[in-house]
């Protein structure tokens, strides 16, 4: 796509005539910073820094929602007033709060290239050197497999949910600073519990799960207090979201349990009793009911807002919800009661619930009609295009699971069954998350998107890595040749993940760093065209005449950042009504 040249700014609106959807968010806060209080009403707050996110007036109301000609107005009647926005309350938890989801995406990003995607990729080159998907031992494919659900996919869950769930309900995030609780104690339960798996040590990988489930009640519980303290009204998306929370508790439990019966079994008789029973289940309930739920949610939210999409209609989502959950709940009831039963005609059954996740599913998808490019595209609709794509491709793999085992003579094929997974777990979950972190992280940050890279190594690569490994890894039932390659999908994959997660991680890390650069050498004279944030890194005894004369909002740290880094002493002064030589007078007169 070809770079669309910014809007220009012409001077200072007070009307409706002056402001326009087409209006660009930086262009408006550089000249006139008080327009950003009522930015902050709808969820702007610290997103995209000083200058906000490079995004138009019109865009930012259809992701926020709220209406834009109510927008337009607002702020028409608060730039013409001359709203005076340095009393606005911003303190140290509320900065929190806007930085919070840093921590959980770089932690992420870590964990997926250490015991994650990287520690995948070599135990597929062991299978692919051996010939065999038995030369891992469990416990090491158990711990590779936590690390890659709790740690890249929950920990960016999470801090999606903590950064853009309050601004999207018009509300603050309830607690901030649990949430750096939770990121602690999500990050200490998934190395203990991987090194307890590994070591081996019983106590340790409990410790680790414990970890983790007081974490993810944690986190539902906040995100859920965020909302009921919110006006927002209870949408199919919300109901999406909450659903998930219930299945990622649900899920939790469920590992921290299955870990304990795996390393206590008594003989590889019961071990292998255990793994055929509750594995399944367990992928089930974090695969079709965490990820599957908070990424349709998100969608029917986010994808008509980001993408120009159609809205999906209310009653077509909660028909689709009520399918969904249904769906999940017979994929998990059935195959236990076939198991504890041993009763096949019971596990006849599960092809119902397949059928109802792709029918539950394409109600929310097809109004989007993903095959086909967006109405507004970027360098990361193709992402989530594609992954979509893949979540279609593994629901097909399921239906198909009983013609395949017809056709391979394989009651139960465990490598085409781990295609299917490879297939929605990378495919779809994976490359969803690649695609809305590489869309918020340069917002948040004040980076134009337009600016960076398309995106098409690390697209191509993920991709191709992964229709690579569901290849071959089917193709191993019928030619043993066929392992020679699974190693290298992987590894592409691991490429795919670095290539994309250094990029967005210097991004965060240069937000980090931007709020600490140096402003320069004191000025022999304070003027009027100097930012109040400056005289006060300057010349820190002047807070006393900005308290004096009005502006002690200066004190809290996000103004200051913020309103106190673009306002000059002049703007400040003609917005509080004050004369511009007493203030700078007082000023010169304080300084040392």
């Amino acid at each position: 796509m070809a770079l669309i040249p910014l809007p220009v700014f012409n001077g200072p609106p007070t009307d409706d005539a002056g402001l326009s959807a087409e209006t660009m968010i930086p262009d408006l806060l550089r000249r006139r910073p008080e327009a950003r209080a009522v930015l902050d009403r709808y969820g702007l707050r610290g997103c995209g820094g000083p200058d906000g996110p490079y995004e138009t007036l019109g865009f930012f109301a259809r992701a926020h929602g709220v209406d834009q000609g109510r927008l337009l107005r607002e702020l028409a009647e608060a730039l013409g007033r001359g709203e005076v926005v340095m009393g606005a309350s911003r303190d140290e938890t509320t900065l929190l709060a806007d930085t919070i989801y840093r921590r959980f995406f770089l932690g992420g990003i870590v964990i997926a290239l250490t015991a994650g995607a990287t520690w995948g990729a070599w135990l597929l080159w062991r299978i692919g050197l051996s010939g065999t998907f038995l030369v891992n031992p469990l416990q090491t494919v158990n711990a590779h497999g936590m690390a890659q659900i709790s740690g890249w996919m929950g920990l960016f869950i999470m801090g999606f949910a903590c950064q853009a769930f309050p601004r999207i309900w018009h509300a603050s995030l309830a607690a901030p600073r649990l949430a750096a609780a939770v990121f602690a104690m999500m990050v200490g339960g998934i190395v203990a519990q991987a090194v307890g798996m590994l070591a081996p040590s019983v106590p340790l990988a409990m410790l680790g799960a414990g970890l983790q489930l007081v974490a993810v009640a944690a986190f539902s519980a906040q995100i859920a207090t965020t909302y009921r303290r919110s006006e927002a009204r209870f949408e199919p998306y919300i109901a999406f979201i909450m659903a998930a929370l219930g299945w990622f508790l649900a899920s939790t439990v469920m590992s921290g349990w299955h870990t304990w019966t795996t390393m206590t079994a008594e003989g590889e008789a019961a071990q292998v009793w255990y793994v055929a029973t509750y594995q399944f289940p367990l992928r089930d309930l974090q695969v079709h009911g965490l990820a599957l739920f908070m990424i349709l949610g998100v969608s029917i939210r986010f994808i008509p807002a980001l993408f120009g999409a159609p809205k999906v209609d209310d009653r077509r989502a909660w028909g689709a919800f009520g399918i969904l959950v249904a769906a999940v709940l017979a994929e998990v009831g059935i195959f236990l009661a076939y198991r504890w039963t041993g009763d096949h005609a019971i596990a006849r059954l599960l092809p119902v619930s397949w059928a109802m996740l792709a029918i539950g599913s394409a109600m929310v998808v097809v109004p989007w009609r993903p095959w086909r490019p967006f109405p507004e595209t970027d360098r990361v609709a193709k992402f989530v295009r594609t992954a979509y794509g893949w979540l279609a491709i593994s629901l097909a793999m399921l239906l198909l699971l009983p013609a395949y085992a017809a056709a391979s003579g394989i009651p139960f094929s465990h490598a085409y069954y781990g295609a299917i997974r490879h297939a929605v777990t990378v495919g779809f979950v994976s490359q969803m998350i690649m695609g809305f972190a590489a869309k918020v992280v340069p917002t948040l940050n004040g980076v134009d998107p337009r600016r960076l890279t398309r995106l098409w190594g690390p697209y191509l690569l993920i991709n191709a890595g992964c229709a690579l490994r569901v290849t071959s890894q089917t193709l191993t039932d019928w030619a043993a040749p066929a392992y020679a390659v699974i190693g290298l999908s992987g590894t592409m994959e691991v490429v795919a993940l670095a290539w994309w997660g250094a990029g967005l991680a210097s991004l965060m890390l240069r937000g980090v760093g931007a709020a600490e650069e140096g402003i320069g050498p004191a000025p022999e004279r304070i003027a009027g065209d100097h930012h109040p944030a400056d005289v006060l890194d300057w010349f820190p005894e002047t807070a006393p005449v900005f308290d004096r004369f009005g502006l002690d909002g200066l004190r809290r740290p996000i103004l200051r950042r913020t309103v106190g880094r673009r306002a000059t002493l002049a703007q400040a002064a003609r917005m509080r009504g004050i004369a511009l030589e007493e203030l700078t007078g007082a000023l010169n007169e304080a300084r040392r």
